[in-house]
C-alpha cells in the first residue's frame, strides 16, 4: 500500500507537485502546538520524501534536482509557516487605519523568508540523493541544521521549531534537558519518516532500521518519564501574584487610559476580593507584564508614590515599562524596553534593559531602504529602540536570583540565562495583546516551558492578556490564566534544579547527533544494496 501511495505522489508534476508539498507543510504545523495533532506528521513528511524521490528520478543532472527540490521544500516550508506564523497579521490590525496595508505582506513575506532554510535543506540534499534509508538520515540532518540557522542567522527567529511536537509526549519533552530543542528537531524529522523507512521493505536494513528508531523513541520517551517520576519537591518558600491586567492593545497607548490602567494594575496587585485568583495577604513578590503602564514609570513620581502606597513594606514590584536616556544637549534620546524592580517603598531597586529586540516591531532592519517605501516598525516611540545587555543575573534581597526576559527573548534556547551566574529562576514579562486570541500566545507558552526544561529552572510568566503561567523546572505548568482573562495568580515559586547536561553542553549533543546522522548516511550509501526494481 505505502508502495502505491508512494508511486502515485512521484507522478505529480508541475503546480500538483508544489500545492500537494504546501498542504503537506499545512499538515506539519497542525502537530504543533497548540493543536498538536502530532500523528500528521507520519504523513506530512514522508509526502516530502516521496516527492524528493521524484524529482531526484526525473532529472538528468544534479542542478535541475536541486533546482525541483529548492521549490518542493520552498512550497513544503511556506505551507508550515503560513499556518505557524498567521497570528502575526493580528499585529497589524490593532491600528489598521496606519499598518493594516502592510499585514498581506507581512503575512506572505515572513513565511516565505523561513522557508527559504528549508528550500536550502531539501536543495543540498537532493546532490546526494540515493534510494533507501540513506537519504532519511540525510535530509533529517539538512534540515535539523536549517532549523538551527533560523534560530541563528540574522539575529534569530526560532519560533515553533519541529522539536515543539514533542509537547504531546511529556517523557520526550524531558529529553530537551539533554539535547535541547535542537536535538529534538532532529530526532522528530527522523522518527516522522518512519512510514518511508518501513515501506522501503525489503531493502537491506530497512525494517531493522526503522525498528530500532521507533525502540529510541520508547526508550527516550520511558527515561523522560522516569526523570519526572518522583520529581514533586517543596516549594522555594517565595509567595507570587502575578498580574494579568487584560488591556486590549488598541486601548493601551491611549493617553486618557495612563491614570486607569495604573490604578487597575494596583487594583489587582492588592488582591480585590472580587478578583480571580487573590489571597488576601500580601505576597513576597508582585509582577506586572511587558510595559504594563502607558509612560515613562521612573520619570513619573506621583505614579510611583501611589505604586508605594499599595505595596507592603516587605513586597517587591517587578514590571515592564519603558524608559530612555537622553543626552545632556537634549539633541537626541534612546529608548528601551525594561523592567523595573522596585521594593515597598517604590524605590527603583534594579533595571534591565531587552537585549534581543523584535525586528520590524521594535526596530526596522534596513531602515535606510525600507522607510522609503513605508514601511515602519510597528511599536512607534520617539527615537529608536536601543538593546540593553543580557542575559543579565538579577539578585535583589532577600529574594532568589532570576534572569528577566522580555517578550520573545524566551524562545532563544541557550540564550535565556547568564552561564558565569546561573540565576534561581526565570522570569517572562510579555505583551502579547499584540496577536489577539490567536495561535501565537499558547506557541509563545509552550516554548517558554522548553527553555523551563532546558535549564533545569522554574519560569514565571506575567502577560497582559495571557497566557500568565508558573511553571517548574521539569517544565509543568502549575497555575496559569487564560488567555483574555483579567485575574491574578497566587502560588509558590519552584525550586531550581542542578543545572541539566544541556546547561553544561548547549548545542553539542545536537551537533554530535547530527554528524552520526550524516555519518549513517554516508556508510548507507557505499554499503551494497538490491536494486528497487529487483526488490519490488
Amino acid at each position: 500500500m505505502l508502495h502505491g501511495l508512494a508511486r502515485r505522489i512521484m507522478t505529480l508534476t508541475g503546480w500538483r507537485r508544489l500545492a500537494l508539498a504546501f498542504v503537506s507543510g499545512c499538515m506539519a504545523a497542525a502537530a504543533m502546538p497548540p493543536l498538536l495533532l502530532w500523528p500528521l506528521l507520519f504523513a506530512a513528511f514522508p509526502i516530502l520524501v516521496w516527492l524528493l524521490d521524484a524529482g531526484g528520478r526525473e532529472q538528468r543532472n544534479r542542478l535541475s534536482s536541486a533546482a525541483r527540490a529548492f521549490a518542493v521544500g520552498w512550497a513544503f516550508g511556506f505551507g508550515f509557516f503560513v499556518v505557524s506564523l498567521y497570528w502575526t497579521g493580528a499585529a497589524f490590525l490593532v491600528d489598521a487605519k496606519t499598518y493594516g496595508w502592510m499585514m498581506p505582506f507581512a503575512v506572505a513575506a515572513l513565511p516565505a523568508g523561513m522557508a527559504l532554510y528549508w528550500a536550502g535543506a531539501t536543495a543540498l540534499a537532493s546532490l546526494a540523493w540515493t534510494e533507501g534509508i540513506a537519504r532519511i538520515f540525510l535530509l533529517s540532518a539538512l534540515l535539523a541544521i536549517a532549523e538551527w540557522l533560523r534560530g541563528h542567522l540574522f539575529t534569530g527567529f526560532p519560533w515553533n521549531a519541529l522539536g515543539y511536537a514533542t509537547e504531546a509526549f511529556d517523557g520526550l519533552a524531558q529529553i530537551a534537558a539533554y539535547i535541547g530543542i535542537w536535538g529534538l528537531t532532529l530526532l522528530v524529522i527522523l522518527w516522522s519518516a518512519l512510514p518511508v523507512i518501513w515501506g522501503d521493505a525489503p531493502r537491506r536494513w530497512a525494517r531493522p532500521a526503522a525498528s530500532c528508531i521507533l525502540l529510541a523513541a520508547v526508550f527516550l520517551a520511558a527515561a523522560g518519564t522516569m526523570r519526572l517520576h518522583g520529581s514533586d519537591q517543596a516549594s522555594s518558600g517565595i509567595r507570587l501574584r502575578i498580574v494579568q491586567p487584560n488591556v486590549p492593545q488598541s486601548d493601551k497607548w491611549r493617553s486618557d487610559n495612563a491614570l486607569p490602567i495604573l490604578e487597575e494594575l494596583i487594583a489587582l496587585s492588592k488582591g480585590a476580593a472580587n478578583v480571580e485568583g487573590a489571597n488576601p495577604s500580601p505576597p513576597a513578590l508582585i509582577i506586572w507584564p511587558e510595559s504594563s503602564v502607558p509612560f515613562l514609570i521612573d520619570e513619573e513620581p506621583r505614579a510611583l508614590a501611589l505604586i508605594a502606597q499599595a505595596l507592603d513594606d516587605s513586597s517587591h514590584l517587578l514590571m515592564g515599562s519603558l524608559r530612555r536616556d537622553v543626552s545632556t544637549d537634549g539633541a537626541y534620546q534612546r529608548v528601551f524596553n525594561s523592567l523595573f524592580a522596585m521594593n515597598g517603598r517604590g524605590n527603583i531597586n534594579a533595571v534591565y534593559d531587552k537585549h534581543h529586540l523584535v525586528p520590524y516591531g521594535e526596530y526596522l532592519p534596513m531602515a535606510a531602504w525600507l522607510e522609503p517605501l513605508g514601511l515602519r516598525r510597528l511599536v512607534t516611540v520617539p527615537g529608536s529602540f536601543e538593546p540593553g545587555r543580557g542575559p543579565r543575573t538579577l539578585a535583589i534581597s532577600p529574594l532568589p536570583s532570576f534572569s528577566p526576559l522580555i517578550c520573545y527573548e524566551v524562545i532563544f534556547p541557550g540564550q535565556v540565562s547568564d552561564r558565569e551566574r546561573r540565576p534561581d529562576w526565570l522570569l517572562n514579562i510579555t505583551n502579547d495583546g499584540w496577536f489577539g486570541i490567536t495561535t501565537g500566545p499558547y506557541q509563545h507558552l509552550s516554548q517558554a516551558r522548553f527553555r523551563a526544561i532546558e535549564e533545569g529552572l522554574p519560569l514565571v510568566r506575567s502577560a497582559n492578556t495571557g497566557i500568565s503561567a508558573v511553571i517548574d523546572a521539569h517544565g509543568r505548568v502549575l497555575q496559569s490564566l487564560r488567555l483574555g482573562r483579567k485575574g491574578v495568580i497566587d502560588g509558590l515559586l519552584p525550586p531550581a534544579l542542578a543545572a541539566t547536561p544541556y546547561v553544561r553542553f548547549r548545542d553539542l549533543p545536537f551537533w554530535l547527533l547530527t554528524l552520526a546522522s550524516l555519518a549513517a548516511s554516508l556508510v548507507l550509501q557505499l554499503s551494497p544494496k538490491p536494486s528497487l526494481v529487483r526488490a519490488r
